[in-house]
């Protein structure tokens, strides 16, 4: 059977040897070697994972076959502290009252605003924040097991850009960049400075102006190309039906703690792990491009993160099928896309 034809549903029940075989097999026919084949544990689920390393970089093998993907928000049913979190309750969601943004607990004024068709209300909100149920047919794939900041690259620490972002360094400062906060019209090139505690430069990269275009000529060059919605979704979910990756459930924050996530159903998920599939996704404020420019996946660009609204609005970017069609045309009509996420993608025939 040809390696493309994989499937989600068969790997999920290989052993060790099943799995070596068909990553072997992909590795041979993208011209890299494997270098780890080992069982990976998700949110109660687990499965193998393959990384095969190309021209020095790690990709995950992802198998595909006929998959299930999209959210019906009619099959959910929001938790009581979801609910409160949903009507604006700044301390619903948390185990630390204490850490929301009022000082006095701010749920009974939530709960106050429930009406009878509050829950209906949400769905409505999920569903045009979430893709729809839908039944598709993918090939499996290699995908790149962190994504790229578009337009950044490497740069050696006495580069002149590099070295005027060194001479502004003050005490306890641990990066400078210099395209944090830039007009949408700037087109220019920027450093970005790692510096050690006592101020010697580690590391630099540049920061430059690129396009939706630019991005996909450059990955077309060395045979490789954004993901398709689907594939990105696909990568994302793994197989998992519920609202979100790692089950149904929104979790709790807990500050000052590790950075796993524990939801109410007792599911613990490590922020930094890797989903099933083996990628690290949607761990980051910025979104990531797909092989659909009005479509991006991964997060809100950081405006419910940021923004100091209720965890519900937080965690529901997580979710593994959602979108925001505002967002992607505002992506799709950027003069420029520095720093939006970019994973490189290579099919397999």
């Amino acid at each position: 059977m040809p390696i493309a034809d994989g499937a989600l549903d068969e790997w999920l029940l290989f052993d060790r040897t099943a799995a070596a075989s068909a990553a072997g097999a992909a590795a041979r026919e993208a011209g890299g070697v494997v270098t780890s084949i080992h069982r990976h544990e998700y949110a109660g689920r687990s499965a193998y994972n393959a990384i095969i390393e190309i021209d020095g970089r790690p990709f995950g093998f992802v198998p595909g076959g006929h998959v299930r993907l999209g959210f019906d928000p009619k099959s959910w049913t929001p938790s009581g502290d979801e609910v409160l979190s949903y009507l604006g309750s700044q301390q619903a969601l948390t185990s630390y009252p204490e850490f929301a943004d009022f000082e006095s607990d701010d749920r009974a004024e939530a709960r106050a605003c429930l009406t009878d068709s509050t829950v209906e209300g949400i769905r409505a909100h999920l569903a045009a924040a979430t893709s729809r149920p839908r039944a598709v047919s993918l090939k499996a794939f290699l995908a790149a097991t962190h994504a790229d900041e578009a337009g950044v690259r490497e740069a050696p620490l006495d580069h002149p850009i590099v070295t005027v972002l060194v001479q502004e360094w003050e005490p306890g400062c641990q990066e400078l960049v210099g395209d944090l906060i830039l007009p949408e019209t700037d087109t220019g090139t920027h450093g970005r400075v790692h510096f050690a505690p006592d101020g010697k430069p580690t590391a630099a990269w540049l920061a430059a102006h690129t396009t939706y275009d630019a991005i996909t000529d450059e990955l077309a060059r060395t045979g490789r190309r954004l993901p398709t919605p689907d594939e990105w979704e696909h990568a994302y979910a793994f197989g998992a039906r519920g609202l979100f990756p790692r089950g149904d459930r929104m979790p709790i924050w807990r500050p000052g703690r590790d950075d796993t996530l524990v939801t109410p159903d007792g599911v613990r998920v490590p922020q930094t792990s890797p989903m099933l599939s083996g990628l690290h996704m949607a761990q980051h404020y910025h979104w990531e491009l797909t092989g659909d420019r009005r479509e991006v996946r991964g997060t809100d660009g950081g405006r419910a993160e940021c923004g100091g609204g209720p965890w519900f609005a937080n965690w529901l970017i997580k979710a593994s099928s959602y979108l925001d069609p505002g967002q992607g045309d505002f992506v799709a009509r950027r003069p420029h896309t520095r720093g939006t996420l970019v994973r490189p993608v290579i099919p397999l025939d």
